[in-house]
């Protein structure tokens, strides 16, 4: 049956009237929370809210931001640097599969990106295809859940980055799609933890080879800076900056090319991203002027803690995000998400694979699910 446009319409006006009264409220919180953030920069050199990182820890505040060790309502200006810098990205794919499927697969494709900007070279690129294992080792024949492979794919994104053999002299900036935290919640199970470490240790990895890391996250919806300054100043409850986001904040704040403050990550995991791994971020406007977009940047505290290594990590993003023109993104992550993407004629035809060679071993599958075939038969065209 067709959508209900009748019965839908007054519900339509329903959320329209309240996502004006939002709209319209938006701007006087912007500003409310950018005065906030100033006050904020102005007792923290006054040397007050010295003990906010251990009462926030200890409060039932899950996520914000925390300050670090930069101004936070500053805005850094993007510098033009002229030294050798390379690039590497990853991006990964998956194949999965339900009961309603003729066979159980749970399948990873993880892309690699090389670039060196400036060396009139084309990026190169290398595809990793590979079925999921148990941990016994064998190739898991068994329906396992979306979530999980996308966490194992995750896992594996970072540890190609990690692998990764690079023997030049040049900083080698090593950028993911996504926020670099794996887990916003702790998750129990021995499973998990063999996954988390097994995520570390690649973090780790490659902040012991010296690596610039970051997480690029486009059109965030995060408000951890929101959420710091909410919980703040809670006592005056005439400050209402509810139901905004960072990336409304600044965009006011940032002109195109800056960056914020960085900020370190308060969250439920926080406590085991420790040491060189403990995680930071930055906001950047890519966009362009009366055009702002503003990108969240998370980073390891190695590359937070090094003035150079950020520098040229902001350099390297406005650059990469202006050879995609008029819509910014990292063209390094745009290829590499190019390369791993797998399409639907791509998982028939590993279904095909594994089918024929079943058949030459004299083995039948099962045939898929009558739900799953009248779902297809509903997607064709009817004849006349």
């Amino acid at each position: 049956m067709p959508i209900n446009y009748l019965e839908l319409q007054p519900q339509v006006t329903e959320y329209c009237l309240h996502a004006r009264d939002q709209i319209r409220k938006r701007p006087e919180r912007v500003n409310t929370a950018i005065a906030l953030l100033a006050r904020l920069a102005d007792e923290i050199q006054q040397e007050k809210h010295q003990d906010l990182p251990a009462t926030i820890s200890k409060s039932s505040v899950k996520r914000s931001a925390l300050p670090a060790h930069e101004i936070v309502n500053s805005a850094c200006q993007p510098e033009n640097l002229s030294g050798a810098y390379e690039l590497l990205a990853s991006d990964g794919s998956q194949i999965t599969s339900t009961h309603h499927d003729r066979l159980p697969i749970a399948l990873i494709n993880t892309a690699t990106v090389h670039m060196k900007p400036g060396s009139g070279k084309a990026p190169q690129t290398t595809t990793q295809t590979e079925f999921i294992r148990t941990q016994g080792g064998s190739i898991s024949i068994e329906f396992l859940p979306e979530q999980r492979v996308n966490t194992m794919r995750d896992v594996r994104e970072l540890q190609v980055l990690a692998n990764f053999h690079y023997a030049s002299d040049n900083p080698l900036i090593v950028l993911g799609d996504g926020p670099l935290e794996l887990f916003q919640e702790p998750r129990s199970g021995e499973e998990h933890q063999i996954l988390f470490r097994d995520y570390q240790q690649a973090l780790y990895s490659l902040c012991n080879q010296n690596r610039i890391i970051a997480g690029y996250t486009d059109k965030p919806r995060a408000d951890l800076v929101a959420r710091l300054l909410e919980w703040v100043y809670r006592a005056e409850p005439e400050l209402d900056i509810s139901n905004i986001s960072d990336a409304e904040i600044f965009s006011e704040l940032l002109e195109p090319g800056c960056r914020s403050a960085i900020f370190r990550l308060h969250s439920p995991s926080s406590t085991t991203y420790l040491n060189e791994i403990a995680l930071h971020f930055f906001y950047l406007n890519v966009g362009r002027q009366k055009q702002p977009w503003i990108v969240r940047v998370e980073i390891t505290a190695s590359t937070a803690s090094n003035p150079a290594f950020v520098t040229l990590l902001q350099h390297a993003l406005l650059s990469q995000c202006a050879m995609m023109g008029a819509r910014p993104y990292p063209y390094i992550l745009h290829r590499a998400h190019e390369e791993a993407v797998v399409q639907f004629e791509e998982r028939q035809g590993v279904i095909d694979m594994l089918t024929h060679t079943l058949f030459e071993m004299g083995i039948q599958p099962d045939g898929q699910s009558n739900k799953l075939i009248a779902k297809e038969l509903g997607k064709r065209t009817r004849l006349k």
